[in-house]
């Protein structure tokens, strides 16, 4: 294991992240359930055109909140990295990959969100649109966004799962977080399988949320409260070490 894939600090490396952690599921939260569950009518572009455009302040924050996200989602891709390399540098790497292309495509998914900006704001393009067929196209972009941001939840399972199997065979993290991370990235997975490929089940995706979701607060928690085991921590690296000369 070379020294510089290695935090000196992984007591505070694991607990900044579990910060960085914390704030994504809290800004999430508020885009995803304040922001968009609160102005978005899926069923009446009209009424989703006006309450953007009353509290236009509060849309805007909502895409400020979701870059923090995933600004905060290639910091946490790097320090996982650096957290379980040691155990195995493949899967760890996996785990990097998966987080990185999730942020790719949400970040994606975030531009069609901002359409509404440009056609239901004061801009030239919203001058030359009928403000009915402005909504609906409003409203279209923002359905691009939420199948965008289905996807990107399917590739952050395949993250979670894989996070879920570096935690198992650590030694410095307990065995549940693992069981539990691994549950969130099959919970996920499964959501994205049952919207795209099985919509007459579209009532069950839903209930995926709850074990998707859940296993992230644990674990967010775990690394701000307590971080890892740093002894086990070190005797692993060493483990590795040996092994990687002995090879």
């Amino acid at each position: 294991m070379t020294p510089a894939l290695v935090s000196r600090h992984p007591v505070s490396l694991a607990r900044l992240s579990g910060l960085a952690y914390v704030i994504i599921i809290l800004s999430g939260i508020f885009a995803q359930i304040v922001v968009r569950g609160g102005l978005i009518d899926w069923q009446d572009a009209s009424a989703t055109a006006l309450a953007i455009q009353t509290d236009d302040a509060l849309f805007r924050l909502g895409i400020l909140a979701d870059f923090l996200v995933f600004a905060l989602d290639i910091f946490l891709a790097v320090t996982f990295y650096r957290l379980f390399v040691a155990v195995d540098r493949g899967v760890a790497l996996f785990a990097l990959s998966a987080r990185l292309v999730m942020s790719a495509v949400m970040v994606t998914a975030l531009l069609a969100e901002t359409a509404p900006l440009l056609l239901l704001g004061d801009t030239p393009i919203a001058g030359q649109l009928d403000p009915e067929a402005a909504g609906v196209w409003s409203l279209v972009f923002l359905g691009l966004h939420n199948e965008g941001y289905i996807l990107g939840l399917m590739l952050f399972g395949l993250h979670c799962g894989a996070l879920g199997i570096l935690l198992t065979r650590s030694r410095y993290f307990p065995t549940f977080l693992g069981l539990l991370m691994g549950l969130s990235g099959l919970s996920y997975v499964a959501l994205g399988v049952v919207h795209f490929g099985l919509p007459a089940l579209s009532g069950v995706g839903g209930m995926l949320l709850l074990p998707a979701a859940l296993p992230e607060f644990v674990f967010a928690g775990w690394l701000l409260v307590r971080g890892l085991n740093r002894r086990q921590w070190q005797a692993q690296i060493e483990a590795d070490g040996s092994h990687s000369e002995r090879t």
